[in-house]
């Protein structure tokens, strides 16, 4: 029985011998560049600070005047669902949102987020959509995308884009917006 455990531990040890070694060649790993959903040379941010207790507030309000109807759309609903002709920033302006200051490396990470991925955003949503932030993209100061986003839920509302938006939405993509235009915030 020595013998045969000799024999196989001697065709163990030349088959391992024997193998080939596949040289590791040093190659550079090329980041793949995604389209972005917008072609823009600027991005705005803005921002409404409207608190848990102000939705409710606003939520259980009767009657609702046209004013409060058009915020509860463009913070609740689907305004605008194509790129307005009217300024949209003074309507903004109007509703209490706040322009965010963003550096030009904040603008190349939005860009980054706002682009076309391999993966789909396969995830439901457990809220109605509170759209606190939005990104107006402008090509020459003029408007060619909106991006309404919920931190809170996950929702987004995309407009203007001629690329598939299906796969944006991922939690992580959504963490990383966050931290790039409100890293202290607890939304």
């Amino acid at each position: 029985m020595k013998i045969y455990i000799l024999i196989i531990m001697a065709i163990v040890i030349s088959s391992c011998n024997n193998t080939k070694k596949e040289e590791i060649v040093n190659t550079k790993i090329v980041k793949k560049e995604l389209p972005p959903f917008f072609d823009s040379d600027k991005i705005d941010h803005y921002y409404l600070n409207f608190s848990e207790e102000d939705f409710a507030k606003f939520t259980s309000k009767n009657p609702i005047t046209t004013k409060e109807k058009e915020f509860s759309n463009l913070f609740m609903g689907h305004y605008p669902d194509s790129i307005p002709k009217e300024n949209f920033e003074k309507i903004l302006f109007k509703h209490n949102y706040k322009k965010s200051n963003l550096s030009i490396k904040q603008e190349k990470d939005i860009q980054n987020v706002f682009s076309s991925k391999d993966s789909l955003m396969t995830e439901g949503y457990a809220c109605v959509a509170e759209y606190r932030d939005i990104f107006i993209f402008k090509k020459r100061e003029k408007i060619v995308g909106i991006g309404k986003i919920c931190f809170k839920c996950g929702r987004y509302q995309i407009i203007g884009s001629k690329l598939d938006t299906s796969g944006f939405g991922l939690w992580t993509e959504l963490d990383r917006l966050k931290n790039i235009v409100r890293p202290n915030s607890k939304i």
